[in-house]
């Protein structure tokens, strides 16, 4: 197996998990995700916290960005902006579903293109940063794990 197919199947696992919805670390996010309804997803945990949901749009925020640039583009994300941590408010059931069909599809898109790179791209500068592809791949997937993990901190104390 190629580096580029272990670490497309690893960042697959942490997102849907294996059949119980587990992956290496506990939840993935995907199933962690199902159960979670608008009102649950928009409630904030405490002042100056974030919500599942700011976490949820922050995690296929970063994965849009990454995949850029993953694909060479060069790409300026100041952190701490509205994009990248949106304002907390009540959202519609729609919305939610709108919201995870988005981190669906952002996931997807950086799941495809780690799956058709090769072990090359993976040794190759990203554009106007200090570290290769690689470095990239297994930060985002690092980042993902991070904040699942406080989504299920999160869901639990909501229950």
């Amino acid at each position: 197996m190629t580096e580029s197919m272990h670490i497309a199947q690893l960042y697959r696992s942490v997102y849907e998990g294996d059949s119980n919805g587990e992956a290496w670390h506990g939840p993935a996010l995907k199933p962690l995700l199902n159960d979670i309804t608008a009102e649950q997803a928009s409630r904030p945990p405490v002042i100056g916290r974030h919500s599942i949901l700011q976490l949820v749009l922050h995690i296929a925020y970063w994965e849009q960005i990454e995949l850029r640039r993953f694909l060479g583009e060069v790409v300026d994300a100041p952190l701490n902006t509205p994009d990248d941590w949106p304002s907390n408010r009540a959202i519609t059931d729609e919305e939610w579903q709108a919201v995870l069909s988005r981190l669906q599809a952002s996931h997807a898109a950086l799941y495809n293109a780690i799956q058709r790179s090769t072990d090359e791209q993976l040794r190759q500068q990203v554009p106007s940063r200090n570290h290769d592809n690689y470095t990239l791949l297994h930060g985002t997937i690092h980042h993902c794990i991070y904040h699942t993990a406080q989504i299920a901190l999160l869901k639990r104390d909501k229950r």
